[in-house]
């Protein structure tokens, strides 16, 4: 007979509690019964038998890879290539060529957080492709964060469905990736030049792992957040960027954000520079 797992509303409740601590995922009643399932999945692929147990071990024996199959569970991913575009097309039209300056070429660190599977960190990357003038004039830097482990991997792997790439231009699409299969695999060239890692933003040791930056990217990670975390994350933002920096979040991201560290530019394009 199969195992069947079936949490109760209040196991639940006691994992949002959790992970709200842990990482600062806010999750509603509403939310949590979407990943419900997805939850139960864990228990019973790691012959877990009861929720009492499963609980034990992440808070109090701090199971890492328990830990991270939760969050995997409940972070959601809805990505794909040239969303909200013309973000890119401000950057790159707009923001980098702030940076060229006449006889050097300066570094231009750029961080996605959060990255998912890549889809955002590599449309950046195609965007700034059209513009040869900024790739022979900058020394430009991206790195992507993102705390599941598993989107990670795939960011590496940059191989997409159709789906994830049906907005991007057929240009683009026909110079830069190679059909395998039912998939599209984005050149080498561009896969390398990427750089991603596993990290939560609250961790306390992130400014001393990945040092400051020219420009975030940060869409559609802070509505998981309650008003305190929010601030949090604004203030992280703040330090890891350096002087006079830029920061563009998504459209439902920016509410609530802090006028005295961060300048509007652009309402409508979430563009905000560090003040």
């Amino acid at each position: 007979m199969d195992k069947k797992i079936d949490l109760t509303k209040d196991e639940l409740q006691k994992l949002a509690i959790f992970l709200q601590k842990k990482i600062g995922i806010s999750l509603e009643s509403a939310k949590l019964q979407r990943f419900k399932r997805k939850i139960e999945d864990i228990l019973i692929e790691r012959n877990i038998e009861n929720f009492n147990i499963f609980y034990h071990q992440l808070r109090f024996l701090q199971n890492e890879e328990l830990i991270q199959d939760l969050i995997n569970a409940v972070t959601v991913n809805e990505t794909y290539f040239w969303r909200e575009h013309e973000q890119f097309i401000t950057l790159v039209e707009e923001v980098l060529p702030k940076y060229v300056q006449k006889g050097i070429t300066p570094r231009v660190r750029i961080l996605v957080s959060p990255c998912s599977s890549g889809e955002e960190l590599y449309s950046i990357m195609l965007a700034i492709l059209q513009k040869k003038d900024l790739l022979s004039k900058l020394n430009i830097e991206m790195l992507g964060i993102d705390i599941d482990s598993k989107m990670i991997h795939k960011a590496k792997k940059a191989l997409y469905t159709k789906r994830s790439i049906e907005k991007l231009p057929q240009e683009l699409l026909e110079k830069y990736f190679t059909k395998v299969g039912s998939f599209y695999q984005l050149d080498s060239s561009l896969r390398n030049a990427a750089h991603f890692m596993q990290a939560n933003i609250f961790d306390q040791e992130l400014h001393k792992k990945l040092g400051h930056f020219d420009i975030i990217f940060s869409r559609n990670m802070l509505i998981y957040f309650n008003k305190e975390d929010k601030q949090r994350c604004y203030k992280i933002f703040y330090e890891l960027l350096k002087e006079n920096a830029y920061l563009f979040l998504g459209h439902a991201d920016a509410n609530e954000i802090d006028k005295k560290l961060f300048l509007p530019l652009q309402a409508g394009f979430h563009l905000f520079k560090k003040i």
